[in-house]
């Protein structure tokens, strides 16, 4: 065993070759340097080679698995998928069509026609009472092939019949569309038009609606009687010689209140059996409207697949974020890499060298 001298005198001995840059390399690593240069040089790819299977592991079993579970999402969805469209059809078989525009009278009785919708035949429509006052209307929806024509022709015999166009709503010139026209139509000749409209088109709806009126009239009949009585009353005490002259202004005064409150009363009564004396007839005419097609239902392996589709969509999305997000990180790593590589690569020149 040396003692500290021998120690020390051997770091100096080293110090002094290592300072003087005479170190030289013992025979041992000469020996393994000449081993190694003798050697068949490395081909360049042999290495990326022997790495690639692994590597491409790492970058195909990702892929894989990704694509294994969107198979899966949309073979066990589409049948899901297929209850939920069958489910959407029977929603829009149970949605009523849209209802017609026109609405009956408050208070009023609506009475269907006999005849049967879609057919040409006159509709047994009920008839208007005779000898009692009543607003009548019908409202009528027809199919027609032409709106154009068809709306002119309804126009002129409504007014052929003496009645007259109260409203139409149609574009002009329009052979295809709809078309809505209230009629006023005398009611003595209801029954003759309700026959020759139906006749301009297929029918499609129609509806008759009756209120009666005539306890309104004959209640202000009774009111007007009463007050034509209480007038003659009035003017037989005018006749009395004993009363003063303000007593006469103020019955007099009395007098013609209840004349205007007749006068008034005439006035409603007279409106009211001119509403009755004519009918209204509500009319919408439309064209044959084109069959909307209902796109036919996939079936189960295109549903399968159409899942499939957009799953992989979804993760590709998912994937692209991920590597937006962790590419500067990457590209950081790989830069570090190749310079501790080169570095690495320098040192062991500069070592060799020597």
């Amino acid at each position: 065993m040396s003692g500290p001298d021998g120690i020390d005198e051997r770091y100096g001995t080293l110090v002094g070759e290592l300072r003087s840059g005479e170190a030289t390399a013992s025979p041992e690593l000469r020996e393994r340097v000449r081993a190694i240069a003798k050697r068949e040089p490395e081909r360049p790819g042999a290495r990326f080679r022997s790495r690639l299977p692994r590597r491409t592991a790492f970058v195909f079993v990702p892929v894989c698995a990704l694509a294994a579970v969107a198979v899966a999402v949309g073979v066990f969805t589409s049948g899901g998928s297929e209850k939920t469209a069958l489910d959407g059809h029977e929603r829009v078989s149970k949605v009523p069509s849209s209802p017609s525009p026109f609405k009956p009278a408050t208070g009023s009785a609506q009475l269907p026609f006999t005849g049967r919708a879609d057919t040409k035949r006159t509709p047994g429509a009920l008839a208007p009472s005779g000898s009692r006052h009543q607003l009548y209307s019908v409202d009528l929806r027809l199919r027609v092939s032409d709106l154009s024509e068809t709306t002119k022709r309804a126009i002129q015999l409504t007014r052929g019949w003496g009645g007259y166009v109260l409203s139409v709503d149609s574009g002009a010139n329009q052979k295809s569309g709809d078309a809505y026209l209230t009629l006023r139509i005398p009611i003595t000749k209801v029954q003759t038009a309700l026959a020759r409209l139906t006749s301009l088109g297929t029918i499609v709806a129609n509806h008759v609606s009756i209120q009666d009126i005539q306890g309104q009239l004959n209640q202000r009949y009774g009111q007007m009687a009463d007050l034509r009585a209480q007038i003659a009353k009035l003017r037989a005490r005018l006749t009395d010689t004993s009363l003063t002259e303000s007593q006469r202004a103020f019955i007099a005064a009395a007098i013609a209140r209840r004349q205007a409150t007749i006068v008034r009363l005439q006035d409603v009564q007279t409106a009211q059996k001119t509403r009755a004396s004519f009918a209204t007839v509500a009319l919408e005419l439309e064209t044959k409207k084109a069959a909307v097609v209902v796109p036919s239902k996939p079936g189960r392996i295109g549903e399968a697949l159409h899942n499939i589709g957009r799953v992989l969509v979804t993760e590709a999305e998912i994937l692209l974020y991920v590597l937006l997000i962790g590419a500067p990180f990457v590209i950081l790593a790989a830069l570090l890499w190749m310079g501790r590589r080169s570095f690495r690569r320098r040192s062991d020149e500069e070592l060799l060298a020597r």
